[in-house]
């Protein structure tokens, strides 16, 4: 842990990582000056109040010249791009540019566990911090989960399991977890890394300074994934093959989950008995599952944490029925790829589709044609309408509907009566709501008001 006393620290980004690392810099007597780049709004006016209280320089609506220059160190928030001005005058003035993820390494020595991946981070770091946790050791999930890492240290943690996204893994430089989890990648970001070739450079990071007793876990389904060059012990896993050529991993035989590490093989559970449905599930609990095996969890902890682990919220989430018709959100789902995973959540039935929101601007090809397998009709809302219903139709599915707000949606799809209704946007939030999260949860809100609307009265 390095001697904070008087050092000088610009901070960039009043986001939860960017407030958790002044605050923690200050308590240890770095001189912080933190700079947002908007205006405030009224929660983080807050934040800023709090944060001048314990000395820290607070500026907003930009990075000026000074707070850049104010630093011997930058931490930026992940949201910074990397080709953006700040980013670019702090790299040409000399700075070191790093982000909490790699503070918080540099400042600990708990074991972490770094989780990435285009999809399925937060499904697969919860999942690992409650099988560990259940079994008695102190393993928060946290990073870009939504808990910043900086703030788990002072909690003397056994592991740390952290969600790593490309935005925070491409401001590291000395990271190296303990164990490394890639679950997959498919084009994404590519507005704030650049190119693909820098997104993938990116995910790679988390293993380039792994040592040769630490563990790569890694998808071998996924051809960029499988390939990756690592010195770290490789554990892979599969939901196609049973890894029969492999000495360890995690597999499906015979329709039930498994795993094989030190010669010997154990099977989990059938996927059914799961209470996270679809196919990307099955991947994140075989990646979950290869953790533990590592960890030496027991294999009967493994089978029974695993059963009772609950979906996230805004994953795939239940939300109620109405009127017959069931409605889920997966509000979470912001790519296309994200979206086809749901829509092949349902291989049993068609659902209803509710899509679009700020358009990524990726490829829908993949899209269109997980629609016309599994949707019955799909209604469109926000900025990416029109693109998405002329690559619905240029496709060959005319079944679209086309609304002004997520409440109109709702009751579209209710009135169909075609499936379940189901809310997998493909797209960003920023249109209409301030995060997924926000848009998940009126949703929510807009489901359970038709569902005591329509209730049959007594």
């Amino acid at each position: 842990m390095a001697d904070w006393a008087n050092r000088r620290v610009t901070v960039l980004g009043l986001g939860k990582s960017g407030a958790s690392a002044a605050l923690y810099l200050a308590k240890r007597g770095a001189r912080v000056f933190l700079s947002e780049g908007s205006e405030l709004t009224e929660s983080k006016r807050k934040q800023a109040e709090e944060l001048t209280a314990l000395g820290v320089r607070v500026e907003a609506g930009g990075h000026s010249d000074e707070a850049l220059a104010f630093g011997e160190l930058v931490v930026t928030s992940p949201g910074v791009a990397p080709h953006s001005p700040a980013i670019r005058q702090a790299l040409a003035q000399g700075k070191e540019v790093i982000c909490d993820v790699e503070l918080a390494f540099r400042e600990s020595r708990v074991p972490i566990i770094g989780i990435t991946g285009t999809n399925g981070k937060s499904t697969t770091c919860a999942l690992v911090s409650h099988i560990l946790q259940k079994t008695g050791r102190v393993a928060p999930a946290c990073g870009n989960f939504g808990v910043p890492i900086l703030s788990q240290l002072d909690k003397k943690p056994d592991f740390l399991v952290v969600e790593v996204s490309s935005y925070q893994l491409a401001y590291c430089s000395a990271f190296a977890p303990a164990i490394g989890v890639w679950l997959n990648l498919t084009p994404d970001h590519l507005d704030w890394h650049g190119s693909l070739d820098e997104y993938v450079a990116a995910k790679r990071k988390l293993f380039a300074n792994q040592r040769h007793d630490q563990y790569a876990v890694l998808n071998m389904d996924d051809p960029l994934v499988a390939n990756c060059n690592t010195r770290s012990e490789v554990f892979p896993f599969s939901v196609a093959t049973d890894l029969a050529d492999c000495v360890q991993g995690a597999f499906v035989r015979d329709g039930f989950l498994a795993y094989r590490i030190h010669g010997r093989s154990r099977v989990v559970c059938s996927p059914d008995e799961l209470k996270i449905r679809g196919r990307h599930n099955m991947e994140n609990a075989l990646a979950a599952i290869s953790v533990a095996a590592i960890l030496e969890v027991e294999p009967l902890e493994i089978e029974l944490y695993l059963k009772d682990f609950e979906a996230l919220e805004h994953r795939l989430e239940y939300v109620g029925t109405a009127d017959g018709v069931a409605y889920y959100n997966d509000s979470k789902a912001t790519n296309p790829t994200s979206a086809v995973k749901a829509l092949e959540s349902f291989p049993n039935e068609k659902v209803v589709l509710i899509a679009g929101g700020r358009d990524k601007g990726t490829s829908l090809d993949e899209f269109v044609k997980a629609v016309k397998r599994h949707a019955a009709a799909v209604i469109l809302i926000g900025e990416a309408r029109a693109r998405f219903a002329g690559a619905l139709a240029s496709g060959g599915f005319p079944m679209i509907y086309s609304v002004d707000d997520l409440a109109q949606a709702i009751d579209v799809g209710g009135q169909l009566k075609q499936g379940p209704v189901l809310l997998s946007p493909a797209c960003a939030s920023f249109d209409m709501f301030s995060d997924y999260e926000d848009r998940g949860r009126v949703f929510k809100d807009l489901v359970r008001a038709r569902i005591q609307r329509l209730a049959p009265s007594v």
